[in-house]
């Protein structure tokens, strides 16, 4: 896991990409709701690049309902009790849950904790793959006869990919 957090002072906050919040209030109010935009804007680059959000099931259980879970070696994690939206409109409505995006690979839970946000990334390892040749033949739209062409693909991992910089 990978972790990193953006400390959130309205002060400070000056970006052509950030609407401003148009809330009045005390300090605290105004924090959270630039935390909100934010917020916001992690999750948009986040899924302009391909990510989808985690949401709870349909038929899930309500947190209070649920049993413990308990096997030999392994017990449910508390992070897995986490409130979860029932459908992607309920997703940041406000800075009290945590928001889950997920990628073939990853996971990052974006959260606030009062004065940052808090930006956790899940990576899952994946072993070594090695470049592979691909060759092929394409008959060009104005030539007369297939031409040999050969390429190799090799895979780029995203682990140290900076998403928010």
């Amino acid at each position: 896991m990978f972790s990193y957090d953006f400390v959130v002072d309205p002060g400070e906050m000056r970006s052509f990409l950030v609407k401003p919040p148009t809330t009045k209030g005390n300090a605290d109010d105004m924090r959270r709701a630039w935390a909100l935009v934010v917020m916001r804007g992690m999750a948009a680059v986040r899924l302009a690049q391909g990510f989808q959000f985690v949401l709870r099931p349909h038929k899930a259980t309500e947190v209070g309902e649920r049993k413990n879970y308990h096997r030999t070696k392994a017990f449910m994690a508390e992070e897995d009790l986490t409130p979860k939206p029932a459908g992607a409109a309920e997703v940041l409505r406000s800075t009290k849950n945590p928001v889950y995006l997920s990628m073939s690979n990853e996971i990052h839970c974006i959260s606030y904790t009062g004065e940052a946000i808090q930006v956790r990334r899940y990576v899952r390892r994946m072993p070594q793959i090695h470049p592979f040749e691909y060759q092929c033949l394409i008959w060009p739209k104005l030539g007369g006869g297939y031409t040999e062409l050969s390429t190799t693909f090799t895979s780029h991992g995203l682990e140290n990919y900076g998403w928010n910089r």
